[in-house]
């Protein structure tokens, strides 16, 4: 069953627990697919509303790229269950271990570039969308930040054990340039909620 599937309560269940996985990067990205979903609210909020006419076309497409970036977010929190099992599978002195672990840092690198559009549209949904809606993109901003802040700290306790520099600094500049565009965005859509609230 994947963990779209399953109830809050066992998912929760799942994570506290004695296992492994799900752990920190399958959190992550559910965190990041809430807050999506908190957005896709805003726009829907504001689709159809009264004064709201000129700015339908583009929450429409705002609302179908957020629902593509949740799908993903979603898919990636399996995938990041799946990539720390096969980790977990090899041992330290295998010729695999190397692949894996550089999948176990690639996938929450990944996780964390899914969250950066989220917080670009709701830059947009905080200027333009339904004003009795925005603080809801308001939380979902704070829930995807963290999400690609929690993310990124992953990737960099993953680096710690992979001897590769060159596979090291590419993921580090990477890890770096994404912290930085989600600093910008979030900080455009807190601003504008608080100056428009």
């Amino acid at each position: 069953m994947s963990y779209a599937d399953r109830t809050i309560d066992e998912f929760l269940d799942s994570v506290a627990s004695r296992n492994v996985t799900p752990a920190g990067g399958t959190a992550a990205a559910l965190v990041g697919a809430i807050g999506t979903a908190l957005c896709e609210m805003v726009c829907l909020h504001t689709i159809g509303k009264d004064g709201y006419a000129d700015v339908e076309a583009e929450m429409n497409d705002v609302l179908d790229d957020l629902g593509t970036q949740r799908e993903l977010l979603l898919e990636l929190a399996e995938r990041d269950a799946d990539v720390v099992d096969e980790l977990l599978a090899t041992s330290p002195d295998e010729p695999d271990r190397v692949v894996a672990q550089k999948r176990a840092t690639g996938v929450p690198l990944a996780i964390a570039e899914a969250c950066v559009p989220v917080l670009e549209h709701a830059t947009v949904l905080a200027k333009e969308g339904n004003r009795n809606a925005v603080p809801d993109a308001g939380t979902g901003s704070f829930l995807v930040h963290g999400a690609l802040r929690a993310s990124v700290f992953t990737v960099r306790c993953n680096l710690d054990r992979i001897s590769d520099p060159s596979f090291v600094e590419e993921m580090e500049t990477r890890a770096t340039e994404l912290e930085r565009s989600a600093e910008i965005e979030f900080g455009r859509v807190i601003s504008t909620i608080e100056r428009d609230g």
